[in-house]
């Protein structure tokens, strides 16, 4: 079973995840659980929107530091709405081509 993380309640219940810092705090607990093999389901209930420095600071340091294997299948992502999906998606798409 995954374990769920609440963006909304991790970056201090702002309904915007606009800044790296907010970014550092979700990658920072989610990363070992993902270290561990478990898999992670983001839950973006109740954000309406996030920058891509936010999106850069969780899922493109893992892309580019461990490829993008390393979230595929076990970072999940919920109650995403369409421009953080757009966001996530040019972010994970940017940090392939820069990938080790």
């Amino acid at each position: 079973m995954a374990q769920v993380v609440n963006v909304k309640r991790e970056i201090g219940d702002l309904d915007f995840a606009g800044s790296r810092g907010s970014g550092e705090i979700v990658r920072k607990k989610i990363k070992p659980l993902l270290d561990k093999g478990e898999e992670v389901t983001l839950d973006f209930v109740g954000i309406k929107g996030i920058t891509q420095s936010f999106a850069d600071e969780i899922f493109g340091i893992f892309v580019r530091a461990f490829g993008v294997d390393y979230i595929k299948g076990r970072l999940l992502i919920v109650n995403a709405n369409d421009s953080i999906r757009k966001v996530i998606n040019f972010v994970v798409s940017y940090s392939k081509q820069r990938s080790a």
